[in-house]
């Protein structure tokens, strides 16, 4: 049985429904005004995609109580895209169990050579702290980097990303400086923790708004740094930097961030502007706010969820089979989705998503991994990934004839804010919520 045929099985059997849709997202005031709506009294919290003032918290992180399994929304989606008929819910065949609850964690990566099987791991809360968690959950997470006096969790600023190096000896993390604009920092790692007084800056980027960010962080399977940043901010690529090659804003990034003499990082001779027009740093351009991307740790495909304006949210792929497509161009402002946003042109180069979702559906779509773990056989090879506004979780899969097939987990964010996925060494899957809680994806009991 084929990987989506075992999806939509399993789907069937808990009364789910399946479907595709198209898409990205609306303005920003038609944005926040849907999240109040739909979110009520849940969280004050942004949007990846627009800014509203952060609940306070508790500094002191501790172990939540375990929630009894409850059924997510069982609205699907028919192949046009429409909302289908909703089923009747029953016991969920996955639950969100919490791990630790932190203030506002944004983003969980597990060391490479570390800990008994699962690597040892570290959690970014937005506000500019890392946390280690403790290997048995016994024990409160302990605070590793704090970042918080130089940078901000206003709009849509703070810690947005965190990455080790290959060998696990170096941490990264991606944030926004009190000017608002991004910075990459490397820590060099002291048993556990963050040698916080040898921080080096890699790269900053100005930016013009305190929107669109980006902000993500990874090592790739070729042992570079990737990084995501969005358009600039405002709405409708007001500052024209969807296209604009000779701007690292709105691209995905491909560095050396070793040191090389006077230069803080170095460009790979494989990056497709290395000779002629563009950044030789861009790999691939017009994304207008990459909200997570990751990579299948079993095939090295490239998947990148860019969050939309108006109406579409949207997947990208850049396989690895094709060289992750050097030069692709994500095709913001030009195209919202598979639909015509600005002007005339459609380049040659365009890389369209292969999924799109509409905003009867969600409205800022929080991109997560291809599943390779061992908890859950059926989810094997599928791309699970969320949306902020509405919590709920999917697993989305595309055969080869390029036909994608959504399917709902019967899961929700309790508190809605479905911010961040993470991965530990083995492959299982976490799931961060604003609402102040990392939970882990695991077979229900």
């Amino acid at each position: 049985m084929t990987l989506c045929l075992r999806l939509l099985a399993v789907a069937a059997a808990i009364g789910l429904l399946a479907g595709a849709c198209g898409g990205n997202d609306d303005d920003d005031g038609d944005r926040r005004e849907r999240v109040a709506t739909s979110t009520a009294t849940a969280t004050s919290s942004p949007t990846p995609e627009n800014g509203t003032a952060s609940p306070t918290m508790s500094p002191t992180p501790d172990q939540p109580p375990t929630p009894a399994p409850t059924a997510g929304p069982t609205l699907g989606q028919d192949g046009d895209g429409q909302p289908a008929p909703a089923d009747q819910p029953q016991e969920p065949s996955l639950v969100l169990t919490p791990v630790v609850s932190l203030p506002d964690p944004i983003a969980l990566v597990a060391r490479p050579g570390t800990g008994s099987g699962t690597g040892d791991l570290y959690v970014a809360a937005r506000a500019g702290q890392v946390w280690l968690l403790s290997a048995d959950g016994d024990e409160p997470s302990e605070l590793v980097l704090d970042i918080g006096e130089i940078t901000t969790d206003d709009c849509e600023n703070g810690l947005l990303g965190l990455a080790f190096s290959p060998d696990g000896s170096h941490l990264y993390v991606h944030y926004t400086d009190l000017l608002g604009n991004n910075q990459i920092v490397e820590y060099p790692m002291g048993g556990q923790r963050v040698r916080s007084d040898q921080g080096r800056t890699v790269l900053s980027v100005d930016q013009p708004f305190c929107n669109h960010n980006g902000g993500h962080i990874a090592f790739g399977p070729d042992g570079h740094l990737w990084l995501g940043f969005g358009d600039g901010g405002g709405s409708n690529d007001q500052f024209g930097h969807g296209q604009n090659l000779d701007s690292l804003l709105a691209t995905m990034v491909r560095i050396n961030p070793e040191a090389a003499g006077e230069a803080s990082y170095t460009i790979p001779s494989d990056n497709p502007f290395t000779v002629g027009e563009g950044q030789p740093e861009i790999w691939a351009y017009g994304a207008r706010n990459p909200w997570r991307f990751s990579f299948d740790r079993a095939t090295g495909d490239l998947w990148i969820a860019d969050v939309g304006q108006n109406d579409w949210e949207e997947i990208h792929v850049l396989w690895a089979a094709d060289g992750w497509a050097p030069s692709a161009n994500l095709g913001w402002p030009l195209f919202e989705g598979n639909e015509r946003f600005a002007g005339t042109a459609t380049p040659d180069d365009l890389d369209f998503p292969v999924h799109v979702y509409s905003h009867d559906v969600g409205c800022s779509v929080t991109g997560g991994h291809v599943y390779r773990g061992s908890a859950i056989p059926h989810l094997e090879g599928a791309y699970v990934f969320g949306d902020y506004c509405a919590g709920r979780l999917w697993a989305l899969t595309i055969d080869d004839e390029g036909v994608d097939t959504r399917v709902e987990l019967g899961l929700s964010v309790p508190q809605v804010t479905l911010v961040s996925f993470g991965e530990d060494a083995s492959g299982e899957l976490y799931v961060l919520s604003f609402g102040g809680t990392v939970y882990r994806l695991e077979p229900a009991q």
